[in-house]
């Protein structure tokens, strides 16, 4: 075979298939119809990613909405707790008042009744010295009684005895204060 014969059987096998082997279609018209679809589906490619991304960004957003909604229901929800516990507090607050003024009134009313039976015990001091004087010196038991009348204390002695059927200490007191003057 001459070289003329072997290009023209290698251009035949070039442009004829061999069996089994799939048909392809020149370089210069493949490249051609690859590239407006390699293109589109590049472009395809980041349209997609950009979608992605955005919709990231706004899941974020809706995401950071929903928590900053969430963490202020949560400070109105401790805002209405507080307040209620400050409500609470000054109802108690109130009632404490209310408490500390009467035991204050309580408080009064017993040291008057203390300071008053302080009195009627120096009261009765006085009247058991008069009637000793009275048994012993009746000028004695005449000055022990103008102290006692100056003391104020006359009005401290009680009016009921202690004893039943026996005299009252301010009725004792009468009768010795008739004896003498």
């Amino acid at each position: 075979m001459s070289t003329e014969e072997s290009k023209s059987v290698e251009a035949q096998s070039q442009d004829q298939p061999k069996q089994g082997s799939i048909n392809r279609l020149p370089p210069k018209i493949s490249s051609r119809k690859s590239k407006p679809v390699t293109v589109y589906l590049s472009v395809l490619f980041v349209v997609a990613l950009l979608l992605l991304v955005m919709s990231f960004f706004m899941q974020q957003r809706s995401h950071q909405a929903l928590e900053d909604l969430t963490s202020s229901m949560e400070e109105s929800q401790d805002a209405a707790t507080l307040q209620m516990d400050n409500q609470r507090l000054q109802y108690e607050l109130e009632q404490a008042q209310g408490t500390i003024s009467q035991m204050e009134e309580t408080q009064k009313e017993l040291e008057s009744k203390a300071a008053d039976a302080e009195k009627q015990a120096q009261a009765l001091e006085w009247l058991r010295l008069i009637e000793e004087a009275v048994r012993t010196s009746y000028s004695q038991a005449k000055d022990l009684v103008e102290q006692f009348e100056k003391s104020e204390l006359t009005d401290y002695l009680p009016t009921q005895s202690v004893v039943e059927g026996a005299e009252s200490p301010a009725d004792v007191y009468k009768n010795i204060y008739a004896m003498l003057f």
